[in-house]
């Protein structure tokens, strides 16, 4: 059947393989199938999905964690032959899990294959522009659906949706967490990293801050919201790149959901805190006259425990908060040690089946994070080693489809960088820089600078000199994301070609950044 609307409009369909199958936008009828079919992205099987995973990817698919998020699944659904059935065990259908299977067994059309789609925002340069990117956060297919169905891939076909969408929202680049090499397939290149985090071992530490200490560690309520909205987007002020929520309401939203400010859709959150938020309050104010004193508390940091899997010892802190002011090296000996309590005490919560002794914790924090080094200089946390193995935490693929047009938003961040090179280019310095590019990324562009400010940003014309700069696919994007320089890339890839006349320029504009996640949900 013909496409007839775009794939971006939230009331596209189009059939495959002969009419068996829908691709659509979600609707909330999907929301069981959906959190189901998500489990299998997070390695579980088919059958065997937990009530741990189902819990932590709900929110994805709630409108309270995020504005449209019910419609904004790219799903491939089957209708049956049948009126839908119910097989769940009816003496134990109470239970959230349940719950969920009897919802996602009984819809009208099953849920056989998704993507998710999820908007962010990036910022580059200590916030000297923001762009809105658009992140396939979650992937999934049953397994009977993988590979080809008649004539066209059905991840193939979500993704054009997906692509679509990020494109009518105005994203010069796309964004995924992502498995290694697949998504190469897609378009996408492993492109930012913010490191492999440090590792406390918990019997190396007291179990608790001094008795003087000035702090106290306590799970964090809704009154909390506006320090802990403070603290998250506090570096990215300050960072290279900064990845975020989408907009300042998102971001609220978000941590007012986390704290419990939902409705439950099946069963009650606070009977299994998932991922509970502490917050690192500091005593201040008060007097000498004990009877009339009035301490009062700030926040001055903040930390999410993540709950592991059944049988897991370790658990995961993101993100860690800090408010920038207060004493870095005391916050980071309190809340470390504070936490380590928290987490053996607080994470088996009401699960009589969880009784695995937290023994560990892993940071899942930049390397530029300015608690990193303070955790390690109190030998409270180490680096965690290199490995043969993939880093799945916190890296992220892209894709540029336009580079002219990602190279145009993020003009504001160029002229930056030239403006603080002056000393080397001098006020009026000129140049005309050519990066050659694919096909699939909008092909080449020219960028103009006159009087050391890029007055234009536009594709190769007839007449335009050949291309000075040139890199294979998956290098350049790396370069323009700033996850190497251009030489770390010759390296690795022998027809990267700089002409000597456009190294500084290159290397002014292209420098290695850090990147740091505000918070990663």
């Amino acid at each position: 059947m013909a496409v007839t609307l775009d794939p971006a409009h939230p009331s596209y369909r189009r059939t495959l393989d002969g009419g068996r199958l829908t691709l659509r936008w979600s609707t909330v009828e999907d929301k069981a199938g959906c959190i189901l079919l998500s489990c299998l992205a997070a390695g579980e099987q088919e059958g065997e999905e937990t009530e741990r995973m189902m819990r932590f990817l709900e929110p994805h698919t709630d409108d309270s964690f995020y504005a449209g998020s019910s419609a904004d699944w790219a799903v491939c659904v089957e209708t049956p032959s049948t009126p839908p059935t119910s097989t769940t065990n009816t003496s134990t259908q109470d239970s959230y899990g349940n719950q969920v299977r009897n919802a996602a067994e009984t819809a009208p059309e099953k849920v056989v294959a998704l993507v998710y789609y999820l908007p962010g925002e990036i910022a580059f340069d200590s916030d000297a522009v923001r762009l809105p990117y658009g992140c396939a956060h979650i992937v999934a297919c049953k397994k009977a659906y993988r590979g080809r169905t008649g004539d066209e891939s059905i991840i193939h076909a979500l993704f054009a949706m997906i692509n679509a969408r990020a494109v009518a929202d105005g994203c010069p680049l796309f964004v995924m967490p992502g498995i290694p090499s697949y998504y190469r397939m897609h378009g996408y290149e492993y492109a930012l990293d913010m490191g492999l985090g440090l590792l406390t071992h918990a019997a190396a530490l007291t179990k608790a801050p001094e008795a003087s200490s000035p702090y106290l560690l306590r799970r964090a309520t809704l009154d909390d919201v506006p320090a802990l909205d403070r603290m998250v987007l506090a570096p990215r002020s300050e960072a290279d790149i900064f990845i975020g929520a989408k907009d300042a309401e998102t971001l609220t939203a978000q941590l007012r959901y986390i704290l419990g400010d939902c409705s439950a859709a099946y069963a009650s959150r606070t009977d299994y805190p998932l991922e509970p938020v502490f917050v690192l309050e500091k005593e201040i104010g008060g007097g000498t006259d004990t009877c009339t004193a009035t301490p009062s508390h700030v926040v001055v940091a903040a930390a999410r425990l993540r709950r592991p899997r059944q049988g897991d010892s370790s658990t995961v802190v993101h993100p860690l908060l800090w408010d920038g002011e207060e004493d870095a090296s005391a916050v980071a000996c309190a809340i470390a040690k504070g936490l380590v309590k928290q987490a053996g005490e607080v994470l088996p919560g009401r699960d009589p089946n969880f009784e695995t002794k937290i023994t560990t914790l892993r940071w899942m924090l930049p390397d530029a994070h300015p608690l990193y080094q303070w955790l390690v200089a109190h030998e409270l946390a180490v680096p965690l080693p290199e490995t043969s193995r993939y880093n799945m935490m916190h890296v992220w693929w892209i894709s540029i489809p336009s580079l002219s047009r990602f190279l145009t938003a993020l003009l504001p961040a160029l002229n930056k960088r030239l403006d603080a090179s002056r000393h080397i280019f001098g006020a009026n310095y000129a140049a005309t820089l050519h990066v050659g590019a694919s096909r699939s990324m909008g092909g080449g562009v020219v960028m103009r600078v006159v009087d050391s400010v890029i007055v234009e940003v536009d594709a190769p014309k007839p007449n335009s000199p050949k291309p000075n700069l040139t890199l294979p696919q998956g290098a350049l994007i790396q370069l323009m994301m700033g996850y190497k320089g251009w030489r770390e890339l010759k390296e690795v890839y022998p027809d990267v070609a700089v002409e000597p006349a456009v190294v500084p320029l290159v290397d002014v504009l292209f420098p290695k950044r850090r990147v740091w996640a505000g918070l990663y949900t």
